[in-house]
C-alpha cells in the first residue's frame, strides 16, 4: 500500500491531506473521505486504509487547518460530555467550519489529487462520518456530474431551520446513496433527521437507508465508546458493494 501525505494550499493556508492507495500502478477510483469531529487519528486512519485495501484511491483533508494543523482531542475528555473542557473544544472546532469552507478545500484537494496518474479522477465517491456526512451530502450535491456514489455514516446537522438546510438539497443528488443512522443516537436523533429520511425516499433518489438498533453516534468507530460491531460492519459491507456497484476500476 501506498501511504503519503501531502500539504495542499488552499485560499486559507496550507491543508495537510493523507492519502493511500494500492501499491500497483492504477489508476484507480477516488474516495474522498470527510473526518468526524475528533478530526484525523487512527480510526478514520483505518477507514483510508480499508478503502485502499479494497482498491481505492482515497483522500483525506485535514479539515480543521485553519484552527491547527492536524489538532486532536482527548477521546475520554470528550466522553465526559457538555460543559467538559475538552467536549466544549470540539464543539468549538465542528462549530469554526462551514459548508463553503470544506467545498473549497474539496475543489484545491481534487485539483491536486489529479495530478496524480494513480488517481482516476473519472470514478469518484464520496464517504463521511457526522459533520464529514453532512459535508459529503453538500458535495454530492453540488457536484451532481463529478461523483458517482456517496456514503454517510450517523449524519449530523443535515437538518435544519435555514433555508439551505442540507436535506433540501438531497434531490439534486444524482449519486448512489448509502445511509447509515444509529436508532438510539442522542446527538442526531432520528425524529431530528425525519425530514433527512423523507428526501432520501423519494423515488428519484437513489439511496439505501438502513437504521440500526441500538446504535449511537459514532458507532463506526471502534475508539469511541458509541462503537456497534454490527452497524459499523453491516455499514461497511453497503459501503463497500455500493462503491463496486458505482466506481470503474481500471487498477
Amino acid at each position: 500500500m501506498v501511504e503519503k501525505e501531502e500539504v495542499v494550499q488552499t485560499d486559507d493556508g496550507p491543508m495537510s491531506v493523507i492519502i493511500r492507495h494500492p501499491d500497483s500502478a492504477g489508476p484507480f477510483p477516488v474516495v474522498l473521505v470527510y473526518h468526524d469531529g475528533p478530526g484525523l487519528r487512527e480510526d478514520i486512519y483505518d477507514v483510508t486504509r480499508k478503502l485502499a485495501d479494497a482498491g481505492y484511491y482515497t483522500v483525506l483533508p485535514d479539515l480543521y487547518h485553519r484552527i491547527g494543523q492536524k489538532i486532536s482531542f482527548d477521546l475520554a475528555g470528550i466522553g465526559q460530555g457538555p460543559g467538559s473542557p475538552e467536549f466544549d473544544r470540539l464543539m468549538a472546532a465542528v462549530t469554526s467550519l462551514e459548508d463553503d469552507m470544506v467545498l473549497a478545500d474539496t475543489t484545491a484537494v481534487l485539483d491536486a489529487t489529479a495530478n496524480d496518474p494513480a488517481a482516476d479522477m473519472d470514478s469518484k465517491a464520496a464517504m463521511g462520518f457526522c459533520m464529514g456526512a453532512r459535508f459529503a451530502l453538500r458535495l454530492l450535491a453540488a457536484e451532481p456530474n463529478e461523483f458517482a456514489a456517496g456514503s454517510a455514516l450517523h449524519p449530523s446537522n443535515c437538518v435544519t431551520d435555514e433555508p439551505d438546510s442540507p436535506h433540501r438539497s438531497v434531490g439534486s443528488i444524482s449519486a448512489e446513496l448509502f445511509v447509515g443512522l444509529g436508532a438510539a443516537d442522542t446527538l442526531s436523533p432520528l425524529e431530528l433527521n425525519k425530514p433527512l429520511r423523507d428526501e432520501l425516499a423519494q423515488p428519484s433518489v437513489k439511496a439505501t437507508v438502513e437504521v440500526f438498533d441500538g446504535a449511537g453516534h459514532g458507532f463506526m468507530f471502534p475508539q469511541l465508546p458509541a462503537y456497534q460491531q454490527h452497524a459499523a460492519s453491516v455499514s461497511w459491507d453497503r459501503t463497500l458493494d455500493l462503491f463496486r456497484r458505482a466506481l470503474v476500476n481500471n487498477g
